[in-house]
């Protein structure tokens, strides 16, 4: 039965439409109008400012971000190469251990040096070799690309072995040279030693490279007593080239500084860096060539303010200004500056509205003898198609379709509107619905794209499917075969995951895209353990009544990997690729190897290891790399008394 609710509701607000639109076109026409328009030049005005402030926000937000994941993702690194110093005294006085300086400086492209230095001056570093570094020691070999040092500790004459690399760790030349410099003595190396804590360095030049770069450290301590400092030299062009890309309009400026005066950032990579009599110095924020920035920290200081609206420049043209500390666990002393001209945001409002007053006047006076005949015929029919419209872009396809019109351009706008239900409602069997929901909120239309994203992949196989298959009738096949994918499906949905698409008998699915997840890593363990535990439910089943078990298996590795449309501007499929997806699916066919049912990378293991109970397989070769990775069997959720999650350790 139809809803009568509802389309009582529906008729309501058209016979309110209709009323309205006559009642105050026909007594307050040109009145009506002058209020209309004046309000809603107000509100538009006052809405744009408030969008200049949200993408201000905006801008500040992904900056704030982008600096706290830089710092926090290098002090992370640096806390598990003091951890390995910690747990092993005197591990680094071991050239062998040069590999965990390696593999730490790799972790990031604007890692430029990774080392540990300890309080009897005892030094190891691994840096990158760049042409700058070349120029500045003409014995470093051309080709060239790590350099691996140590610096004999006091007392007695000190010097610093040097050995060059062009393919880690296969050595092509080696030197020595005396050392004096004490590394001691380096801010940084100071501020952990005597805080017990990370410590982040002011920008400075490098001497071997003549751009900016940060120090951060992290101290190694043995006994509660801190025996030296693990430390990380940070390049800053990847931070300029992320302000470039992430404006707040097209004629803003986001800066991000050192509260002392210095330019960590700037979306122009050369300004933060000027020259002093031919050498390089970090450039304070009084000698930037934009008279706005200057302006702007100079009116802060004397208004005491975050967020004000000022003027600058021979033109005194209005800007508004956004300043924010960076909360970040290393402490840093940086803040994010966001400086915008207002007429990015309501200067074309001005100049639309004047005309606009007067179009609308004149086209009211020529319609309004109309609209009340067109008020009875448009107003109900728009309500009904209004409401199956909402209840579209809802992706809820449970109501009333609307009926025709006599009004021939409403009925084929209800027409429209059926066919727009219905290829939506197919559309959204075949395609992640949270990327059908995008795009019907987005207004854009699909096109290929991609970006970077860090996510989750999952890969789950039948074992022997071949041999299954070639015993089963085709209606048992697809029977059995659609069971099993719903089962794996809606463990994965359960969980938040997408589904990419369904490979033979294996299903790909991945978290993290199109919407981001919180914790989508642990969410993933989850919904394995809970699609393995039901495909043993339903193989029992199924055993119980004489079909052909499937034992299904799974892979899951996390990384940073581009997710996006694919394909041509006429066939697209939302997917992810790169070679995490590789590694995904090469952890899930180690399981044959091991005899197990779940197979998670070191990736996963290391982010979700205390709320896990996994065993460790061995360090495996991967198809594709040069190094192994360690591979764990996922068991359980720690101290979970559900059945679907809860760890069978006897036969674990």
């Amino acid at each position: 039965m139809p809803d009568l609710s509802k389309t009582e509701d529906s008729e309501l607000r058209g016979t309110r439409l209709q009323v309205s639109i006559s009642t105050i076109f026909a007594l307050l026409i040109l009145p009506a109008l002058a209020a209309v328009i004046a309000f809603s030049y107000h509100e538009n005005d006052r809405n744009l400012r408030d969008l200049s402030q949200t993408l201000l926000d905006r801008a500040r937000d992904d900056a704030v971000t982008s600096v706290s994941a830089l710092l926090d993702q290098v002090a992370s690194t640096l806390e598990m190469v003091a951890a390995v110093e910690a747990s092993r005294p005197g591990f680094f006085r071991d050239d062998g251990s040069s590999v965990v300086l390696y593999h730490a400086l790799v972790t990031a492209g604007y890692i430029d040096a990774v080392y540990t230095s300890f309080n009897d001056g005892y030094h190891r570093v691994v840096t990158r070799i760049d042409d700058d570094r070349r120029r500045s020691d003409p014995r470093i070999p051309a080709t060239a690309n790590w350099h691996m040092s140590w610096i004999d500790p006091y007392p007695g004459p000190r010097q610093r072995h040097r050995t060059f690399y062009e393919t880690w760790p296969i050595p092509i030349a080696k030197y020595d040279v005396d050392w004096k410099v004490d590394l001691r003595t380096l801010p940084h190396y100071q501020e952990a030693e005597k805080t017990h804590r990370v410590a982040v360095s002011n920008p400075q030049i490098n001497p071997d490279t003549g751009g900016p770069v940060i120090s951060v450290g992290y101290p190694i301590e043995v006994g509660g007593v801190v025996t030296g400092v693990a430390s990380a030299n940070i390049t800053l062009g990847v931070l300029s080239k992320f302000l470039d890309a992430h404006r707040a309009s097209p004629n803003s400026i986001t800066l991000v500084a050192h509260k002392l005066g210095t330019v960590v950032a700037h979306p122009v990579a050369g300004r933060g860096v000027r020259k002093v009599d031919g050498k390089p110095q970090v450039a304070k924020i009084e000698e930037l060539e934009e008279p706005q920035i200057v302006t702007a920290v100079r009116e802060r200081a004397q208004r005491r303010a975050d967020r004000f609206t000022f003027e600058a420049g021979p033109e005194h043209t209005e800007y508004v200004a956004l300043f924010s500390s960076i909360p970040t666990s290393v402490g840093s002393q940086w803040e994010v500056l966001v400086v915008a001209p207002t007429d990015d945001f309501v200067g074309g409002l001005k100049r639309t509205n004047r005309l606009l007053i007067w179009a609308a006047v004149l086209l009211v006076l020529l319609e309004s003898v109309l609209i009340y005949f067109m008020a009875r015929k448009v107003s109900s029919p728009i309500e009904a198609v209004s409401q199956t419209i909402e209840d579209i872009r809802s992706l809820s396809f449970g109501g009333t379709l609307p009926l025709g019109s006599r009004v021939r351009e409403i009925a084929q706008l209800q027409r429209a509107t059926r066919l727009l239900h219905n290829a939506l409602r197919s559309f959204s069997l075949f395609a992640p619905v949270g990327i059908v929901r995008d795009l019907i909120d987005s207004g854009r239309p699909l096109a290929p794209g991609m970006e970077q994203r860090f996510i989750t992949i999952l890969f789950s196989d039948v074992e022997s499917f071949t041999s299954i298959a070639e015993q089963l009738s085709p209606q048992e096949l697809s029977q059995q075969t659609s069971r099993y994918f719903e089962t794996v499906t809606s463990a994965i949905a359960g969980e938040g995951g997408t589904i990419d698409k369904f490979i033979g008998d294996s299903v790909m699915a991945f978290w993290g895209a199109p919407m981001a997840i919180d914790d989508h890593v642990f969410r993933a363990c989850v919904a394995a353990l809970k699609a393995s535990y039901r495909m043993k439910q339903l193989n029992a089943q199924w055993a119980s009544e004489g079909h052909r078990q499937m034992r299904v298996r799974f892979g899951m590795h996390c990384d940073t990997v581009v997710v996006g449309n694919v394909g041509s501007p006429e066939r697209l499929s939302y997917t992810v690729m790169g070679d995490g997806v590789n590694v995904a699916s090469r952890i899930e066919g180690l399981n044959k190897q091991f005899g197990t049912s779940i197979c998670i990378s070191e990736n996963v293991h290391e982010r979700v290891a205390g709320r896990i109970i996994a065993r460790a397989l061995g360090r495996v070769p991967v198809k594709g790399r040069a190094t192994e990775i360690m591979v764990y069997e996922l068991l359980g959720i720690a101290s979970s008394n559900d059945p679907e999650l809860a760890a069978d350790l006897v036969t674990a």
